[in-house]
């Protein structure tokens, strides 16, 4: 039984029929920017073991007013992707951390950060959130997709921050073959506590994500990829953040 996170959006039924078919007990539902948060919590409804997260609508989408309505519809967190929604999202983030901390908000930052230039996208994302996660310690961030290319910078950075969980998902897919796979063969082995591992679906499917992680991994302990499969983003999202 999995607890899988989809980050790309589709359809929740075939998301639910994929999830079911890789044993998996539940999921998230990632909005992406321009996705109405009702809409997405309209298309989970009838799919209990679908968690619904809205994206971060816009840059410039008013900060105190956009968390007051997540909170409101009763989500578990937020998925804040700066190539969607626009690069100067970044300067608020402090500001959007502070206020999902207060609200139980868990935050699903997207660490891929290569984008066309002109959307003038920092390339690398620790800085602003090294400043923003210091002003709401609280917070429960995910580090979507490890930080691709940097991603032992990205675990280190985890490591430090108790309450940050390093997702695989997408990197594991697309790097396949490169020298990542023996960075991730690493995490994993030493670092399976704070790991996560989404499907990115409709990208890729939880079975094909499975299957990779076992190719990669097949002496991998049953505990160490439970952990990194299901119980560690499960016990994430189940704390008690008031």
């Amino acid at each position: 039984m999995s607890f899988f996170d989809s980050h790309g959006g589709g359809r929740p039924e075939t998301y639910a029929a994929a999830l079911a078919a890789a044993g998996g007990s539940g999921g998230c539902l990632q909005g992406m920017p321009g996705v109405s948060p009702g809409l997405l919590f309209e298309a989970a409804r009838g799919f209990p073991a679908l968690l619904p997260i809205p994206a971060w609508p816009a840059a410039q989408a008013p900060v105190e007013a956009t968390l007051d309505a997540f909170h409101a519809l009763g989500a578990a967190g937020l998925h804040l992707h700066p190539r969607g929604c626009g690069a100067g999202v970044m300067p608020h983030l402090p500001r959007i951390f502070q206020g999902a901390a207060a609200r139980g908000l868990a935050v699903f930052f997207c660490t891929y950060a290569f984008a066309p230039a002109a959307q003038r996208l920092p390339p690398d994302p620790l800085p602003a959130l090294v400043e923003a996660l210091a002003e709401a310690p609280g917070l429960r961030l995910v580090l979507l997709h490890g930080g691709g290319v940097d991603l032992l910078r990205h675990a280190e950075f985890t490591r430090a921050n108790p309450g940050v969980l390093l997702d695989l998902s997408f990197t594991l897919m697309k790097y396949a073959g490169s020298s990542i796979d023996l960075d991730m063969a690493f995490l994993a082995r030493s670092f399976d506590q704070r790991l996560c591992l989404g499907s990115d679906f409709p990208d890729y499917t939880p079975a094909e994500v499975l299957a990779r992680l076992d190719a990669l991994l097949p002496d991998l302990p049953p505990g160490k990829r439970q952990n990194i499969a299901e119980k560690n983003l499960r016990r994430f999202l189940q704390r008690d953040a008031a």
